[in-house]
């Protein structure tokens, strides 16, 4: 059978690749999610720390115009190194996304955007949206198809440019304000982004690898009903897909979310539609839960579940199933140091999303830790050391000799 580019990214030195059955033993892996959900219910614009490139336009002079047309202009640069315990022969950790590299220095992502946030609770039509690039050793692994994806492949270069969001917004003064994105976005699927900003672990969960898209193109339109529950759908090209598409029909995306209070959120996703290349008949069906509680001023809580199928996607051409489900807590010990988790089960059931009728499970641990005042220029560095572990119920792991594996990881992010 041939599996999609999601399983190709994260299956590393048993990497899957377009056209190649099961967990397939390669050195480079194939392409192959990023900050804010797409599109944001309709609520006022809360204040938030302005940003370093802002402070140092306005110290220039240059931020007052920036201010008077609300326009933002800011980005991130993230860099890590990951070291596997099995030292694999292939440099690859299996089963992982952007720390995929074992024992070596990468430059993640270089991101730059330009927002301008539209408010439709002031009910007036307004028109604003986000363009963001990155450039990195993990643009090679999210492109969308037809969209920065001329190169030769994922690794070749290494550090790659993807135009990662691109698309506009319209506030439409229609009952409580109606919020239109047109574009490229990151998808509604999930509790982790491509975005590091937005991710309390450096490593990615494997709902965040093989259970929905980085991307999606096309049209959303979100409506609070009341000030607790609001209501997204839309239609999209696909999963990952951009200027081109692989097939000819389009898909839905939707999203219902209720706010049960200020510490309560939850969030159900869903996208339908048919994903494989040249295939407009197997439809692929995820649900995604995505509930987060705010425990005290210390302890946060979430948790992300993932119900999929697809039509003929089964390793013996019947209904591919697949599900999980993840579980995070942080508890900030200081404002320099908050302490991170996460614990994990994928199942797939049919060897529809990893080639292999696998489980999968890991757990994580690890420390946010702010070691600069909390100023205007220091409030923004992280460095974020873990420890992970990953067990299968299968030897897929160390040259398809082990079950487990082990890593420790450590990336420094600064947002400017």
């Amino acid at each position: 059978m041939l599996l999609g580019k999601r399983a190709a990214v994260v299956l590393a030195a048993a990497v899957l690749t377009w056209g190649t059955d099961g967990w397939a033993q390669t050195q480079t892996p194939t392409p192959m999610k990023q900050e804010a959900r797409p599109p944001t219910p309709p609520a006022a614009v809360t204040a938030t720390p302005r940003r370093p490139l802002m402070e140092l336009l306005d110290q220039a002079g240059a931020a007052k115009t920036l201010d008077d047309w609300h326009l933002t202009i800011g980005g991130h640069v993230e860099v890590s190194w990951t070291y596997n315990t099995d030292d694999p022969a292939s440099d690859v950790n299996p089963g992982r996304v952007f720390d995929f590299e074992h024992n070596d220095f990468t430059m993640n992502q270089l991101s730059l955007f330009i927002e301008r946030k539209v408010d439709v609770a002031k009910k007036t039509f307004d028109v604003g949206g986000k363009v963001e690039g990155i450039f990195g050793s993990d643009a090679g692994l999210i492109h969308a198809n037809g969209l920065t994806d001329w190169y030769d492949g994922p690794r070749d270069p290494e550090n790659q440019l993807d135009l990662t969001q691109l698309y506009v917004d319209f506030a439409i003064p229609v009952g409580n304000g109606l919020l239109v994105r047109v574009g490229k976005f990151v998808t509604l699927l999930n509790q982790e982004t491509i975005d590091p900003e937005g991710n309390a672990l450096f490593s990615h969960s494997f709902l965040f690898a093989f259970s929905a898209p980085f991307t999606q193109t096309g049209i959303l339109a979100s409506y609070n009903l009341t000030d607790q529950w609001s209501i997204t759908g839309g239609i999209t090209r696909g999963w990952d897909q951009a200027f081109e598409d692989n097939n000819d029909v389009i898909d839905f995306l939707g999203q219902v979310k209720w706010a049960a209070s200020k510490d309560t959120t939850l969030a159900l996703n869903v996208s339908i539609g048919p994903e494989r290349a040249n295939n407009n008949q197997d439809y692929r069906y995820v649900l995604d839960l995505v509930a987060s509680h705010t425990v005290s001023d210390q302890l946060t809580l979430a948790v992300n579940a993932d119900f999929g199928w697809e039509d003929n996607a089964a390793l013996d051409g019947d209904t591919g199933i697949w599900y999980g489900v993840a579980g995070y807590a942080g508890y900030k010990i200081s404002d320099n140091f908050t302490l991170n988790g996460r614990a994990e089960w994928f199942r797939d059931n049919d060897g529809a999303r990893t080639g292999l009728e696998l489980n999968l499970f890991e757990v994580t641990v690890g420390v946010a830790i702010r070691p600069l005042p909390k100023d205007k220029w220091g409030q923004w560095l992280q460095i974020r050391p873990e420890l992970r572990w990953d067990h299968a119920d299968e030897d897929v792991f160390d040259n398809f000799d082990s079950k487990d594996q082990f890593t420790f990881g450590v990336d420094v992010l600064y947002a400017f």
